[in-house]
């Protein structure tokens, strides 16, 4: 009998510790998770339309589908739908955030996979590549993406990143004519796979460690007494700075954008990166991981400050263009990465910068891919002239470079003030002071491109698009918003502010007194 009763006490404490999995969703959690619902629904009429031929219409249903997730997601339309005066912070019973904020980065990553749009299919059929899956399979790894960056707990981030990992394999490898692109596939997931061991055997870990895979249940400040903790932490943070390109996680990324067709490479480059440190940061303050433990964040910093000195060093050695925005990438990674250490104060300016740089890197390797018919081995001479040969393509091209470089006023320049401001408030002066040396290199290797294109004598033939005005369309919108925001960069500013609720994060009055 005493037996009997050890085992029914064991089996309730069991079902009380997974009770949570085994609620079904309600009502307003399947309202909160429209903005996913839609993107779904979406993938699943491209496959569809994909298997009967109506080929003709993927892009625009997309598109469509793309467009309605993101007005669906607008905290006002959610609002109206769900009967209520503000969103709940978190739905599923706990496991997926859904507030404000979740709501406004759910909109950024979803615009990341509308413009790639504007390119990609120009670009395969100049390519004389006919590849219909693409456009479900970038719808896919959307859902991936937002489930990744707004998850609360664990066991969704681990499904929202191999949703969207798995879908970065595919397209990576997606123009199987290309011996590059099936090079790039298969190293891509070879690697991947070996960081996702890492990444799951963390999370096992840390469950271990805390009884618990919820944010917000987690504290990791009483748990450093636990030897699950360190070992735990190191493996996850092993497998984000894998996905972001890190150093010295790095050495897939610049065979893989080389090989990946150029606009999905912007793509990958963005929005799956945006999607990884969002998520990096907000595990970090919903657990609290860096209060009252600066190894941890030590970690992190000397992660930052080897990035950036290695992606830009590296990077202004390239010849190759697109190899170079690949270098110039994990730069990118290694400046974001001084923000995520930056705790609380640091969030707004992950965001900020991934906003930026996901507009003025896709609009950079779109412009790329519509150069690539007449410029097929990628080589910088073969540049040279370009930008007065297509004066408008060339200005929009110096845009994009001249605001990765952080030159003002443009919007690169902004979303680096903030990650060093946020820096030199989390007393990272040293990172800090690296991170603007490190920006002077990269400004070396991306004027060297327009010098290139300007001062450098060749003829170069007109890049010829198709009939259809989209990727010119896609180009002339992100230079447009890389100038907005730079000039005007409250616009972006003050509605992240409001949904962090960042009180820590008082920066309106300095910038309001940058703008002209």
């Amino acid at each position: 009998m005493k037996g009997a009763a050890d085992l029914q006490k064991l089996n309730m404490n069991i079902l009380a510790d997974i009770s949570p999995l085994n609620v079904l969703a309600t009502k307003t959690d399947l309202i909160m998770g429209l903005p996913i619902l839609v993107l779904l629904a979406t993938g699943l009429l491209l496959m569809l339309m994909d298997a009967f031929k109506k080929r003709q219409s993927l892009p625009i249903i997309a598109g469509i589908g793309i467009i309605i997730s993101m007005i669906v997601a607008c905290p006002p339309v959610l609002q109206g739908i769900a009967g209520v005066d503000h969103l709940a912070g978190t739905a599923y019973s706990g496991m997926l955030a859904t507030g404000e904020m979740a709501s406004l980065v759910h909109i950024f990553l979803a615009a990341s996979g509308l413009f790639t749009l504007f390119f990609v299919g120009d670009y395969m059929k100049r390519q004389a590549a006919t590849i219909p899956d693409i456009y479900a399979i970038m719808v896919f790894s959307l859902i991936g993406m937002s489930m990744l960056a707004n998850a609360n707990d664990l066991i969704i981030t681990f499904i929202g990143l191999e949703t969207m990992s798995i879908c970065l394999y595919i397209m990576a490898s997606m123009y199987k004519k290309s011996v590059a692109s099936n090079e790039s596939g298969l190293k891509y997931f070879l690697l991947g796979a070996f960081a996702t061991g890492f990444f799951l055997y963390g999370i096992a870990l840390i469950y271990g460690a805390s009884g618990s895979t919820n944010f917000d249940q987690m504290n990791f400040t009483a748990l450093a007494q636990s030897p699950l903790f360190y070992p735990g932490i190191g493996m996850l943070i092993i497998g984000f700075l894998f996905k972001v390109s890190a150093f010295p996680f790095h050495a897939w990324t610049p065979d893989v954008y080389t090989g990946t067709p150029t606009p999905l490479a912007g793509f990958m480059a963005t929005g799956s990166k945006a999607a990884a440190f969002i998520a990096l940061a907000g595990f970090i303050n919903e657990s609290q991981l860096l209060a009252g433990d600066s190894k941890i964040q030590m970690v992190i910093a000397v992660a930052a400050v080897a990035t950036m000195i290695y992606g830009n060093i590296v990077a202004a050695r390239q010849r190759n263009l697109k190899r170079m925005l690949a270098y110039s990438s994990i730069a990118h990674s290694g400046y974001v990465l001084l923000a995520v250490c930056c705790g609380p104060e640091g969030k707004l300016a992950v965001i900020f910068y991934m906003v930026i740089y996901t507009f003025m890197n896709i609009g950079a390797f779109g412009l790329v891919g519509m150069a690539e018919n007449k410029m097929e081995d990628g080589n910088l001479d073969s540049w040279k002239g370009f930008g007065r040969h297509n004066p408008w393509l060339g200005l929009a091209l110096t845009i994009f470079l001249f605001s990765l470089a952080g030159i003002p006023p443009l919007a690169g320049f902004m979303g680096k003030y903030f990650v060093f401001a946020a820096a030199i408030r989390a007393d990272l002066l040293i990172p800090a002071i690296i991170g603007i040396l490190t920006s002077v290199v990269g400004a070396f290797y991306y004027i060297n491109v327009i010098k290139t294109m300007y001062f450098e004598d060749k003829e170069s033939p007109k890049v010829v698009v198709s009939k259809s005005m989209m990727p010119l369309a896609g180009v002339a919108l992100l230079a447009i918003l890389v100038l907005l925001l730079g000039v005007l960069p409250s616009l972006l500013q003050t509605p992240l502010a409001e949904g962090i609720n960042a009180s820590t994060w008082d920066m309106l009055p300095e910038i309001s007194s940058l703008n002209p």
